[in-house]
């Protein structure tokens, strides 16, 4: 009964680990919902998102009024954005204070922390300058 009990102790202490310590997995398409505490807000039905393609280390996205591309870096928690190529159109005010929010946010990221279904995307000091969602 020891030896079981051990057992499934050492596999809980290893899945915790791994849970706090993994690699987390951003890959696919994931909806801005904050940039640094504050809801995204923009007119019209399509809303912002970062979309990261893992085998690549690509990002696509929309800010709110622009497509993006570029690449990114990770490294365990670490993240870090390269340069992004935007488009240039204009929109609503509403839309384009969203997209300086989530380009400047994207600037500050050094980490990522998986937040059970969300992603954390935070700054060198750890402060969450975005949450992105499914």
């Amino acid at each position: 009964m020891k030896k079981i009990f051990s057992g499934c102790a050492v596999a809980v202490s290893a899945l915790l680990l791994a849970s706090c310590c993994g690699t987390p997995d951003i890959n696919g398409k994931w909806n801005v919902l904050k940039v640094n505490g504050e809801e995204i807000t923009v007119t019209g039905e399509e809303k912002p998102y970062i979309e990261f393609n893992t085998g690549e280390s690509k990002v696509h996205g929309y800010t709110g009024c622009n497509i993006m591309n570029g690449a990114y870096t990770q490294d365990g928690k670490e993240l870090s954005f390269g340069n992004m190529a935007t488009t240039m159109m204009a929109g609503p005010e509403e839309n384009m204070k969203a997209e300086r929010s989530v380009l400047e946010a994207m600037g500050k990221v050094t980490s990522v922390k998986a937040d059970g279904e969300n992603l954390q995307l935070l700054d060198e000091e750890k402060n969450v300058v975005m949450e992105l969602g499914k």
